[in-house]
């Protein structure tokens, strides 16, 4: 039987002035079923890191206790890994760096896109509900909109910005900036629906040339669910008039005949309206 394994995880710890210091691994883990990959979130804990008989952080993987009795999908269980992270944490835990380990230049960036993925938003829109997995996860607009807070208060050019993104993707800064169909496959779908409306509702035209470089890619759009896209469509904004023109050429493929009746019916952009309506007369 195939095993669990470590994805994503974190060592906390609980500063005890009397007694041992508390020690807890929190990770995100995987594996392999005959229907695809199953997921999970394994939590263990030790006690006095320095003193005898505790155990280091690094030690604790494999240990511990499954939080869910059943598997779940990976964007469920990422969910699951962040609301353990805030209970830990309102409990007085903080999380720590991996011994031996040193930490890279752009891992706090890292760590802020992850909490973001993380945090829950219940949200009254249905689409928006449909779109994320059960026990609602934030969607990638609010997201992409806390992102945009956190990222302008500390100020970082454009281009700073696109050499931390690209570490955290884990693809090369060039192909950020000129990507192909193929680099579609390299990057984290969940990830990229937050970073869209990030780049095109960004004040540098860079990054809003890039935005509208990868939405233009023809599979890109179709890497997300249909009611994500048609979340976008229906909302006001930058991505959904970036969305306009996929929408005059693929409208049927890319949302469904139901799906273009919402969007003629609520969209906030009078062009986006228009194109979704011409879609329901030519299917009459």
């Amino acid at each position: 039987m195939a095993r669990w394994s470590e994805t994503r995880g974190y060592s906390l710890v609980l500063r005890q002035p009397r007694g041992p210091d508390q020690f807890a691994r929190v990770a995100l883990v995987r594996k392999r079923t005959l229907l695809g990959s199953a997921f999970n979130v394994r939590e263990a804990r030790a006690e006095d890191l320095d003193g005898e008989g505790g155990e280091d952080p690094e030690t604790l993987g494999g240990l511990g206790r499954l939080l869910s009795w059943r598997w779940l999908g990976e964007s469920e269980a990422s969910e699951l890994l962040g609301a353990r992270l805030r209970t830990l944490e309102a409990l007085g835990y903080e999380v720590l760096t991996e011994r031996g380990q040193t930490r890279g230049p752009w891992d706090w960036l890292r760590d802020l896109v992850q909490r973001q993925l993380a945090k829950p938003g219940h949200s009254d829109d249905p689409l928006a509900r449909q779109w994320s997995e059960p026990h609602t996860t934030r969607t990638p607009q609010g997201a992409a909109a806390a992102l945009r807070e956190a990222l302008e208060r500390l100020g970082l050019a454009p281009a700073m910005l696109l050499e931390g993104i690209a570490t955290i993707v884990e693809i090369d800064v060039d192909e950020l900036r000129a990507p192909t169909p193929a680099s579609v496959a390299k990057i984290d779908i969940e990830l990229l629906a937050m970073l869209l409306p990030f780049w095109l509702d960004h004040d540098a035209d860079e990054l809003r040339a890039l935005g509208r470089r990868w939405l233009s890619l023809p599979n890109a759009v179709f890497e997300f669910d249909r009611a994500l896209v048609e979340s976008w469509l229906i909302d006001e904004g930058a991505i959904a008039r970036a969305l306009l023109g996929r929408l005059d050429r693929e409208g049927l493929a890319l949302i469904g005949p139901e799906g273009l009746t919402r969007v003629a019916q609520r969209a906030r952009e009078a062009e986006v309206r228009a194109s979704a309506q011409r879609w329901r007369e030519r299917l009459v």
